[in-house]
């Protein structure tokens, strides 16, 4: 589902855009075990997104500015995380609960000068972030590995697969702020 609302000015505009998606699987047993909702979500396909923007380009000494906020919410990104559980040996469905990452907010500001005609421009950018890109799930010791003494599916046995319990793993998103400079060659691109 997705929604967009645009409002057009003399010297500027402003623009919300709001999309929510999901995707689930019809069958939910995995393994023998049904849980309440195993597997049922598939994994980066629910999201939450939702962006403002707006330009201004009468500001004095003939600035032009742009600023824009965009959320990205937060996302099942796979199974297996609840280690707690799992380990203890209090739910042994734990590995089938869904592993969720961070929510992200980006906040970005452009702000441009032109100059002969519009055949140069001065701009400044920058972003001011938080949360992680590329957000998944990582296990770091493979099914198959083994270690011993390791804690795994039998901990009371020396060899035991090194880790069952999977991890939200991403990128942090850095801010950022630069300058571009920009010329135009040919005629000039303001009437």
């Amino acid at each position: 589902m997705a929604a967009t609302l645009r409002q057009g000015f003399n010297n500027g505009s402003l623009q919300a855009t709001f999309e929510q998606a999901d995707a689930r699987l019809t069958n939910t047993t995995v393994m023998g075990y049904p849980g309440p909702d195993s597997y049922s979500i598939i994994p980066e396909a629910p999201r939450l997104i939702g962006d403002i923007v707006g330009t201004y380009r009468k500001l004095p000494f003939k600035l032009e500015a742009k600023a824009e906020f965009e959320y990205v919410g937060r996302k099942v990104v796979g199974n297996g995380c609840n280690e707690n559980s799992y380990l203890s040996g209090t739910d042994p469905n734990a590995l089938f609960e869904y592993c969720t990452g961070v929510p992200n907010k980006e906040f970005r500001l452009a702000v441009n000068r032109p100059f002969l005609d519009g055949r140069f421009n001065a701009g400044v950018n920058m972003m001011i972030a938080t949360g992680f890109t590329g957000q998944t799930t990582e296990n770091f010791g493979a099914a198959g590995s083994y270690a011993p003494g390791a804690v795994g599916v039998n901990p009371t046995t020396l060899l035991v697969p090194a880790n069952p319990v999977n991890e939200v793993v991403g990128v942090r998103i850095p801010s950022y702020a630069s300058v571009t400079l920009t010329y135009r060659f040919g005629t000039s691109v303001t009437p």
